[in-house]
């Protein structure tokens, strides 16, 4: 990745970090959705400078990195904040500095909260009855998380959901990639982290 952008959230008495959050990065899901690759993927890779998984915050700072300037461009991120200006900084275009050491990869937490939920998919994709997928399900017990996460509309079934986010700090230049998904984060690649 050799160019970002960064976001910055601005404090405010009167809306709340996590509210702003929601808003802010539904925005930028929408763009990656918008300069989607072909085969649903995203070039560009969302990273949080300020995470801290021991206290549970993504912090105030969002960086949108690529290998080319073009595809910051064409993401146009003034344009999907515009609405939100009030709320957030956004840098111009940046090179990512030289001699990074540390990577990090942010993925998609998920967890088996919801034992009905997954019940009721199982009898779907199985042709089952939910009860059956039910008792078949009975011994497990629901995982919860303090991870910190980013409240998210669903636009195709309307419901909010909770995106839970994992940080993993790396030194392995290996791993740095470029494809990720549609919010932005690894699949299987890291960015860099200063």
């Amino acid at each position: 990745m050799k160019h970002y952008i960064e976001l910055t959230l601005i404090p405010n008495e009167e809306i709340g970090h996590h509210f702003l959050w929601e808003k802010i990065f539904q925005q930028v899901h929408l763009a990656l959705v918008d300069q989607q690759n072909a085969d649903g993927s995203s070039s560009v890779g969302i990273a949080f400078p300020e995470f801290s998984d021991e206290q549970h915050r993504l912090g105030r700072k969002l960086r949108a990195f690529a290998i080319n300037e073009s595809q910051l461009v064409e993401l146009n991120m003034t344009q999907s904040l515009n609405r939100l200006r009030d709320y957030v900084h956004l840098s111009p275009i940046k090179p990512v500095p030289d001699g990074i050491k540390d990577y990090v990869i942010f993925q998609r937490l998920q967890f088996k909260s919801n034992i009905e939920r997954l019940a009721r998919r199982a009898a779907k994709r199985s042709g089952t009855s939910f009860e059956q997928a039910m008792e078949e399900r009975k011994h497990l017990q629901p995982q919860y998380s303090k991870a910190p996460f980013i409240w998210m509309k669903s636009l195709s079934k309307k419901k909010r959901f909770k995106l839970f986010i994992g940080g993993e700090f790396t030194q392995n230049v290996m791993m740095n990639g470029t494809t990720f998904n549609l919010y932005g984060l690894s699949k299987g690649g890291a960015l860099p982290h200063f």
